[in-house]
């Protein structure tokens, strides 16, 4: 960001939030550290006895890993819009895209790749449910949401979902 090209403070702030908002780096590094710490979390779980808090931390592990995911798939959505930072021609957006204004990870997935939300549709919607209300909270703000349920498999399901998506940045793309 050039700081000549905006000439006052509210044109600075407005920069700097356009310039992360179009850089799929800054998504992916955030991508990476929530799975860090979804992973960080999920080991602390694993150790401990009392079963209360042990689901109420797994729900926060799935909430991560559920962050995790989303900001992959925008980060990988923004590069396909935007290209990389050093590429980048354009004068960057100031008002977050639409099609990325959700947490629904199976809208976001059909984004990246339509195959990836049949093949992990029963994972990525728990992780939804997590990112929206299980992880944060000990129910929904509706109440008709049914019963959230965590499945075994979520957690490998977002790591593989995870390892393979991560690659478009971490290997030479």
């Amino acid at each position: 960001m050039n700081i000549e090209e905006y000439p006052n403070s509210e044109d600075i702030v407005r920069g700097m939030h356009a310039s992360r908002l179009c850089n799929p780096i800054e998504w992916f590094d955030h991508s990476r550290a929530l799975i860090a710490a979804a992973r960080s979390a999920k080991e602390r779980a694993d150790i401990l006895i009392d079963i209360s808090e042990k689901n109420d931390l797994l729900n926060v592990v799935s909430m991560l890993y559920g962050f995790a995911i989303e900001n992959l798939f925008k980060a990988i959505w923004i590069y396909k819009k935007y290209g990389s930072p050093d590429s980048i021609k354009q004068s960057y957006d100031h008002k977050f895209p639409d099609e990325i204004k959700t947490h629904d990870l199976n809208k976001l997935a059909k984004l990246v790749n339509e195959n990836i939300a049949v093949e992990y549709q029963l994972a990525l919607e728990l992780l939804t449910e997590s990112t929206i209300w299980a992880g944060r909270y000990p129910c929904s703000i509706r109440g008709d949401d049914g019963i959230f349920f965590r499945n075994p498999s979520t957690i490998d399901d977002a790591e593989k979902i995870y390892a393979y998506y991560s690659k478009f940045f971490t290997i030479g793309s």
